[in-house]
């Protein structure tokens, strides 16, 4: 019997939404061709989705620099509201604002082929701009929840018989400050089942290292999935998405500026002459007060 997966949609809906599905279509199409496939939508506009209780003050607005306070935690009750939901044999959840190159698609349905497999559990994909990662294309790492406490999490796949219940993760959650809260680099960890738990410090539990137990293999996979950061008539290339996406993190179209910006060399420098020498453009530095000024050669 051929496996069945369930890809669901989370979070708030950003941009043209006619050509990220477009986009989209290419991954779901090729996911098809591995298992057999039911697309949901389990959005924050969903009538369906359920109270989650780490949602902001009622009157605030959810949508604020595309962060919230406790968004992590946000993300990963939706998360896990979205597996009790369904009944597929693995689970895939998106972002409405993802963009989807050929070689992250290759990278998502490589792991998604180890799980059927049997040889993998969770699979967490993403991409990262500092730590000389940028523009990685397929770079799969274990995680373990004790050693790794920041992990991508665009797109988190995983094997419904590998999860920890929805409650052991809301747990997991709660033993946690609300500042600690704010990232799902930082809480998606919590879905992976270990034999011990800080609410129920079992010595008997750790390893002989002291470390908990992990019940299931785990990785995450940088690669060349990009946020989509403009409201695009046409469809675009992955190259211009990739342009705007690095942008939103200098500085976006209504110039926000953060303590990041005044910072020598600039954290973003690395990206921008990745991206410019995808151009065939020598390297550039990022330069107060022009910064858009890296876009041209």
């Amino acid at each position: 019997m051929k496996t069945t997966i369930a890809i669901f949609y989370t979070g708030d809906i950003r941009y043209n939404q006619e050509i990220a599905k477009q986009n989209h279509q290419r991954l779901i199409d090729r996911v098809g061709e591995l298992a057999s496939v039911r697309v949901y939508y389990f959005t924050r506009n969903d009538p369906q989705r359920g109270s989650c209780p780490y949602e902001p003050p009622e009157g605030d607005p959810h949508d604020n620099v595309y962060r919230r306070g406790q968004g992590g935690a946000v993300q990963v009750w939706d998360f896990m509201r979205g597996v009790e939901r369904t009944t597929e044999d693995i689970v895939m959840k998106l972002r409405t604002d993802l963009w989807f190159t050929d070689t992250s698609i290759d990278a998502i349905c490589f792991d998604l082929q180890e799980m059927i497999a049997g040889r993998s559990g969770i699979a967490y994909f993403g991409s990262d701009w500092i730590n000389q990662n940028a523009g990685a294309i397929n770079d799969r790492l274990p995680v373990h929840i004790d050693f790794h406490n920041l992990i991508q999490d665009f797109v988190v796949l995983a094997k419904r018989n590998s999860l920890k219940s929805f409650q052991d993760v809301i747990d997991s959650l709660n033993t946690l400050h609300s500042n600690k809260r704010r990232s799902g680099n930082k809480t998606f960890r919590f879905i992976i089942p270990t034999e011990y738990e800080p609410w129920r410090p079992d010595a008997e539990m750790l390893s002989s290292n002291g470390l908990r137990k992990q019940l299931t293999t785990a990785h995450r996979v940088l690669c060349q999935i990009w946020l989509i950061r403009q409201d695009y008539t046409e469809y675009p290339s992955d190259n211009i998405v990739c342009r705007d996406y690095i942008q939103s993190y200098i500085v976006d179209d209504k110039a926000r500026l953060s303590k990041k910006n005044f910072i020598s060399p600039h954290p973003m420098v690395q990206a921008v002459n990745w991206w410019r020498a995808q151009q065939g453009w020598g390297e550039k530095e990022i330069t107060v007060g022009e910064w858009w000024a890296w876009q041209s050669e």
